[in-house]
């Protein structure tokens, strides 16, 4: 779930030209390294919490800039980015109740 999360993230901020490659993505909105997402794909595992935490701080921050702009397409994107800043922070929060209800 998480995964198609991050990819439905890299897709919106490349159709918004804020990255250029997936590559730029990983280094610059989830703070890993150029193949994380390759990595998640090929060993078949969900994103780290770091990783979701990041880019879900740093699209709310965006999007916060986005809701001071006059220019409506910059406000509508700025509520798609606070729509998936909170997505990302929701699968945080499943996936740690998730283990901490398994032990208990």
């Amino acid at each position: 779930m998480s995964r198609q999360l991050l990819h439905e993230v890299r897709d919106v901020l490349r159709a918004a030209d804020a990255i250029a490659s997936e590559r730029e993505f990983c280094e610059r909105w989830l703070g890993k390294s150029e193949c994380y997402m390759r990595t998640l794909r090929f060993s078949q595992i969900e994103p780290s919490a770091d990783a979701l935490a990041t880019v879900s701080n740093k699209l709310k921050y965006y999007a916060e800039q986005m809701h001071s702009k006059d220019a409506q397409h910059l406000q509508d994107l700025g509520v798609e980015f606070e729509r998936l800043a909170e997505a990302c922070w929701e699968s945080i929060q499943t996936t740690a109740r998730r283990k901490w209800a398994a032990v208990a």
